[in-house]
């Protein structure tokens, strides 16, 4: 069975993406911030990151560096919805340090679990 990480400071968010892969071959883990997504990425075998660009005590951006500093091929999907220009602005500088792929919040089912199946093949 596949291990997503899913760190977001909303808990619905935390609680809808969890809904959405109920269905899928997944064991969720969750995080509310980078610092405890850290602590669960190191504790843990991960196959699929998802995580939040904007979240107190560490952002997305600081928390993908260190994921991909302790495991280069970890493969990492990254979501914002921090504005229409700013967000995206983020969104690109995540895949240019390491993330694989970018989400908009907010985005539909289908196509976040489309990206997420493709992301684990």
């Amino acid at each position: 069975m596949k291990t997503i990480l899913i760190v977001d400071d909303d808990p619905r968010m935390l609680e809808l993406l969890k809904h959405y892969l109920r269905k899928e071959e997944v064991s969720a883990l969750t995080a509310s911030d980078g610092e405890e997504g850290l602590s669960l990425f190191n504790g843990t075998s991960v196959d699929l990151v998802i995580i939040d660009i904007f979240m107190p005590n560490m952002d997305g951006i600081q928390t993908i560096l260190e994921i991909k500093q302790k495991q280069k091929d970890c493969k990492i999907l990254v979501i914002s919805g921090g504005g229409e220009f700013t967000g995206l602005e983020y969104l690109k500088q995540a895949k240019a340090l390491g993330a694989n792929e970018a989400l908009v919040k907010p985005f539909t089912q289908d196509d976040f679990l489309n990206t997420v199946r493709v992301m684990l093949a």
